[in-house]
């Protein structure tokens, strides 16, 4: 017989390599999972943070049926109940209800509801329509920006919001 103690090093050395290559590719693919967890729990923050606002907002929409709408401020009624946006934050009255709003747009418009039976009788609706975007504050201009932007991506939302009608 053949001495083959060279077969036996050459197949730990190929072992080894192996060894190394699968447990970078676990590596890699741990981190990938778990920057993408941070990613989803960072959203729920924000999500949060609608909702707090949708709850209160949308009590008083459906209390009142007239409402003086600005950009960033919401008037209802004979100016008992008020929304702004304050910084980063929204306040209802002096209350803030909202945090780490970055931007917040209201908008008013109408909408006629035609009935089939009767096309010329119908009922307008008075909407208003609410666009937040809720999130970290991107430090633009760094090599951090980017970064920023993948795993902190704001939570946009808009909704139109009926105000009472009868």
């Amino acid at each position: 017989m053949k001495n083959q103690n060279g077969i036996t090093l050459i197949a730990l050395i190929v072992y080894i390599i192996l060894a190394t290559i699968i447990i970078s590719i676990f590596a890699y693919m741990s981190t990938n999972f778990f920057s993408n967890v941070d990613i989803i729990k960072n959203q729920d923050i924000y999500a949060v943070e609608f909702n707090k606002f949708n709850m209160f907002f949308i009590n008083d929409v459906k209390s009142y049926n007239e409402a003086t709408v600005e950009p960033t401020r919401i008037t209802f009624g004979n100016g008992s109940v008020v929304y702004e946006l304050r910084g980063t934050d929204i306040y209802r009255n002096e209350t803030k209800i909202a945090s780490q709003i970055q931007s917040v747009q209201f908008e008013e418009s109408e909408y006629k509801a035609v009935n089939d039976d009767e096309p010329e009788a119908g009922i307008t609706k008075k909407l208003i329509n609410v666009h937040l975007s809720i999130g970290k504050k991107i430090a633009e201009g760094t090599s951090q920006e980017n970064l920023d932007k993948n795993i902190y991506q704001r939570f946009n939302k808009t909704i139109e919001y009926v105000l009472k009608y009868w």
